[in-house]
């Protein structure tokens, strides 16, 4: 089964040869890399060369947008697995092959893997602490019945809003995996359109595009494996004013697409429970005198808040235009 693998990357030309030269060792017999580059005019020329040393293909995508730059290269791709990793990402020699695996089922139609972290610091624990996206080491199947709201939902998840991280333990769709190391089958793309391009940093939703794409794979029907196997090292490149950054980045994607998915009941369980949990962990930490989970916490109830009140403006400026949904790729 050919594989195609998109990396998406922006002005880090210092940092993706790292990810290419991981890419050109992996241990999987047919594949192609395609790299999608939405530098500035100065890193564009030095990551373009860094691209050809390594015999991937090159496209420069001027606009931005994590979601957009994914759709660029999809129609580009021959596999029939098109798997996603970063540009500060370094797959295991075995990423690949243990991702190609999972689509013997004919009912899968994504596969995520463990992103761990891959170097040390002050900022790199915070991160972890507060946001780490390794989500352990156990495999897991998740179908369209996970995301059906119940009573039995209901009562497993209703505590998780005194948690501090859950990782693994998050209700789903937070628990299915990252966009740092993700795949899909070609038809998914086919059947549910591309990447939302309201989502990714950069665009008017803010991030999440991710886990969007992975909750509407679930709601079509079709099967969803976050494979362990299948690792990706994160490198970690945050100040400690940089985690809370991109904690408040992450909380305002989340916030939209939970409230553009508000029919749901499950949506509206989520987007109240997450409510109350940041209210709760930001003012325990306050009182416990942890600065740095407090300042951690409070910048993801002001992302929250913000991503609520700016999708609202979205949507009503949405409803004058024309549709703007995920398109067939």
């Amino acid at each position: 089964m050919r594989a195609s693998v998109i990396v998406i990357t922006r002005n880090r030309a210092n940092s993706i040869s790292e990810t290419l030269e991981a890419l050109s060792k992996l241990d999987y017999p047919d594949f192609e890399v395609l790299v999608v580059d939405s530098s500035d005019e100065a890193e564009k020329g030095p990551t373009e060369k860094l691209v050809a040393q390594f015999g991937a293909r090159y496209i420069f995508e001027p606009r931005r947008g994590q979601a957009l730059a994914r759709n660029t290269a999809i129609p580009l791709t021959t596999g029939e697995v098109i798997a996603f990793t970063d540009d500060d990402c370094i797959p295991a020699k075995d990423w690949l092959a243990r991702k190609v695996q999972s689509y013997s089922d004919p009912a899968v139609y994504a596969c995520t893997g463990r992103v761990v972290k891959h170097n040390e610091g002050d900022a790199s624990q915070l991160f972890e602490e507060v946001a780490g996206q390794d989500l352990g080491g156990e495999r897991r199947i998740f179908t369209r019945e996970d995301i059906r709201f119940g009573i039995g939902f209901l009562l497993s998840n209703v505590l998780k809003v005194f948690a501090k991280h859950m990782k693994s333990g998050a209700p789903v769709p937070w628990c299915l995996g990252h966009g740092s190391s993700m795949s899909f089958r070609r038809e998914a793309f086919r059947q549910n359109g591309g990447f939302d391009e309201r989502y990714g940093w950069g665009r008017p939703l803010g991030g999440c595009e991710d886990i969007e794409i992975l909750y509407r794979t679930l709601k079509s029907n079709h099967a969803v494996i976050y494979e362990p196997a299948a690792v990706v090292r994160h490198k970690h490149r945050f100040t400690t004013d940089e985690v809370f950054k991109t904690r408040y980045i992450y909380s305002y994607g989340g916030a939209g697409f939970m409230r553009q998915n508000q029919q749901d009941a499950l949506m509206v369980f989520s987007f109240y429970g997450r409510l109350l949990q940041l209210l709760i962990k930001s003012a325990q930490y306050k009182v416990l005198g942890k600065k740095d989970l407090a300042k951690s916490f409070n910048s993801d109830l002001r992302g929250f808040m913000d991503g609520w009140a700016s999708y609202r403006k979205f949507a009503r400026e949405s409803r004058s235009q024309p549709s703007d949904q995920p398109r067939k790729l």
